[in-house]
């Protein structure tokens, strides 16, 4: 927690693969974050939120949406919201959404439950390239760049498992699946 109020980066399990997470609010977090993956400017970022009245923080979230995201979090679905003015340009590539979701994964909820802003969420991986699935994936993929991660939180090789769904909800009554992953439309259904 005291690393990433400073402002660093570190990779740790997810519900899906190991991610890099980093406070969202802070621009230089996100850069480091940026240069390590050697991402674009333009490609938003997701965020992790430790609840819907965290995400309402940073994202236009009425009623029906609220009861949406009950029955979708915690888990592996990524929702695209519109933004609220504390998500920085740099997080969303300057679009008005944001991308959001609630991992259901004991340490990250540790670590969302200590830590009073969103995370930047993204896998652990160069941009383009397959995600890390072990400690020792995201050590071979960072170890020549700068910069690197600042801590990884080992946590052996994690089970197989495709990325979140995304899910566009600027419009709830019609969701488009932007991405289809780990949650099944059938179940997004029900």
């Amino acid at each position: 927690i005291s690393l990433l109020k400073r402002g660093g980066v570190a990779v740790v399990p997810t519900d899906t693969v190991y991610g890099l997470i980093a406070d969202a609010t802070r621009i230089a977090a996100v850069r480091n974050i940026m240069r390590m993956k050697m991402r674009s400017r333009s490609k938003a970022f997701p965020l992790f939120v430790r609840d819907i009245p965290m995400a309402r923080q940073y994202a236009v979230i009425d009623a029906k949406l609220w009861r949406m995201l009950e029955r979708l979090w915690p888990g592996q679905t990524t929702v695209i919201v519109r933004k609220r003015e504390a998500v920085p340009d740099i997080v969303t590539g300057g679009h008005r959404t944001v991308g959001l979701r609630v991992p259901d994964h004991p340490f990250l909820d540790k670590v969302l439950t200590a830590f009073p802003r969103p995370l930047i969420g993204t896998s652990a991986n160069l941009s383009g390239s397959e995600p890390a699935s072990s400690g020792i994936e995201v050590q071979k993929t960072f170890r020549r760049q700068v910069p690197r991660p600042d801590c990884l939180v080992d946590a052996g090789r994690l089970p197989p498992s495709p990325p979140s769904t995304v899910v566009d909800l600027l419009n709830p009554d019609r969701p488009q699946i932007i991405r289809m992953g780990a949650v099944t439309k059938e179940k997004f259904d029900e």
